[in-house]
């Protein structure tokens, strides 16, 4: 079962429109390499995309914007296909960061076929980080929200999770006839 974060919804639920939309993508290899790359804390490349690819999809969708083009560019803007973590740019390189999004868009090129308006969404989607990057579409601001959205729920509430599991650890237990009054 495929799950976004926060989500009960089951994505591959082939009754699903979201499901409609990116089926094809679910199934590619190149898409499914993405499983092997650790991205946010204890969240896979692939994750984070589908993460990013529904909230993406059901934004654009309330407000009456092309949800296609949000649900698949959200599958595919971190499609960089390298451990990030572990990357040593070339001298002169620049960060992971001002980088990946040029080279998800070239992956995405060399596999898919895509519109102007996905092309955008994905290299534009680490706006303001990449200033010189300013979004077109009003489709391409919402994954700028989404992506940072969903990167804060896949680092920060997992680590508030253990600090909270730790706190109930040291806290002293109640005696029995206490839980009982």
């Amino acid at each position: 079962m495929l799950k976004a974060i926060g989500s009960k919804v089951d994505l591959s639920s082939s009754e699903l429109e979201y499901n409609h939309l990116v089926a094809d993508l679910l199934e590619n290899e190149t898409v499914l390499k993405m499983k092997e790359f650790p991205h946010h804390g204890d969240t896979t490349c692939f994750q984070h995309c589908l993460n990013v690819s529904y909230y993406n999809y059901k934004l654009c969708r309330f407000f009456s914007l092309n949800e296609r083009a949000g649900a698949r560019a959200g599958l595919l803007h971190d499609l960089f296909l390298y451990d990030w973590h572990t990357y040593k740019p070339a001298k002169g390189e620049r960060l992971h960061g001002f980088t990946h999004a040029g080279a998800a868009l070239k992956n995405v090129r060399e596999n898919f076929y895509i519109s102007d308006l996905e092309a955008d969404i994905i290299e534009k989607h680490m706006f303001p980080l990449n200033i010189t990057a300013f979004p077109k579409y009003r489709e391409t601001l919402v994954i700028v929200l989404v992506d940072k959205y969903c990167g804060l729920l896949e680092t920060v509430i997992p680590r508030l999770q253990k600090v909270g599991n730790g706190i109930k650890k040291l806290a002293p237990k109640k005696k029995s006839s206490e839980t009982n009054q």
